[in-house]
């Protein structure tokens, strides 16, 4: 008997390779897929910016970048002794705002860079609940400033739709082959209330039909739809019952890759598991020849696999307890 319903995934124009260059900006969720990636050794750019939950500012940064400008002056702000940017996740500081903003210079470069050649942009949407100062401008993170200092309102489809559409004029112009991928997280925003959580997901997942219905390379994968709908138990979310669990990642993760993921980079990522499970093992006896010999046949794998993607950390590591 089946005890679930599946969540259909539509096949995808393209494929993800070892080749290929990624980027991967939203929510926290976003990092979750960018890490398993990074994991296995693709290219991808993960969260330069620091978990960002609303697509306007998230689009606001991309085009900042896009377009060569800078982090708004007036957006620096200290607490305890440390400089954040509103625009940014308070994973992103530096002790003095000359020091962040040559870091927000870096990352705006290294951003604009890998959009020239990435293949695909990941975008992963956690809120359409937008915070703005009462000054007017966009926040990416309050940074635990005074509730007083903002605004706080639910963005509409359409002013998600119009943000993203002015994006997508300046980054194809920028890279006209790059593909898009819309994903709405399944973290929980509990702190807007239950209800407005509802209000705020349904919002996103309008706006990202609305999107994706509008262009040819936007693409849609269902990463909030396979945790609450197939996954579908509090026992696959964190004590918190916010945040999902390595198990549902890890789930995610493999209809993702399964999904879009080339038949080379999924063997390659068989050959990878059977690496790390090696590197992993923790011997009883780690001078004995037999450990040895299993190292051994380790590294020779590590060798073999060094020649399409880089392995030399993991090669060192072999070399210091190789006898």
């Amino acid at each position: 008997m089946n005890w679930h319903l599946e969540v259909p995934i539509s096949n995808y124009p393209f494929e993800i390779s070892h080749k290929d260059t990624l980027v991967s900006v939203g929510s926290c969720f976003a990092q979750h897929i960018a890490e398993q990636m990074s994991q296995y050794k693709f290219h991808c750019l993960s969260n330069p910016y620091g978990t960002i939950f609303h697509p306007l500012p998230i689009l606001q940064n991309l085009t900042r970048a896009i377009k060569g400008l800078e982090f708004d002056e007036a957006l620096y702000l200290q607490r305890d002794e440390t400089i954040f940017h509103f625009n940014c996740h308070s994973a992103i500081w530096a002790d003095s705002e000359s020091d962040l903003k040559k870091k927000l210079i870096d990352v705006q470069t290294g951003v604009l860079e890998h959009l020239k050649v990435s293949k695909v942009l990941i975008l992963t949407f956690g809120s359409a609940f937008l915070y703005q100062l009462k000054s007017g401008e966009l926040v990416a993170n309050c940074h635990k400033q005074p509730q007083s200092n903002f605004t706080k309102s639910l963005s509409t489809v359409n002013e998600i739709k119009n943000a993203f559409q002015s994006f997508h004029t300046e980054l194809k112009e920028l890279n006209p082959e790059i593909q898009i991928i819309l994903t709405v997280s399944p973290v929980r925003h509990v702190r807007e209330g239950l209800h407005e959580n509802n209000l705020s997901k349904s919002t996103l997942l309008l706006a990202c039909d609305e999107i994706k219905n509008g262009f040819e390379d936007i693409h849609y994968f269902p990463a909030y739809e396979l945790v609450i709908d197939e996954l579908r138990d509090y026992r696959f979310y964190e004590n918190d019952k916010i945040h999902p669990t390595r198990e549902a990642i890890a789930y995610v993760w493999e209809k993702f890759s399964r999904t879009l993921l080339s038949k080379s980079s999924s063997s390659l990522i068989e050959s990878l598991d059977q690496l790390f499970s090696g590197l992993n093992h923790k011997p009883f006896r780690p001078n004995s020849a037999a450990h040895q010999q299993f190292l051994q046949r380790t590294m020779e794998l590590a060798k073999s696999l060094s020649h399409q993607v880089d392995l030399e950390e993991e090669i060192k590591e072999l070399k210091k307890h190789l006898q």
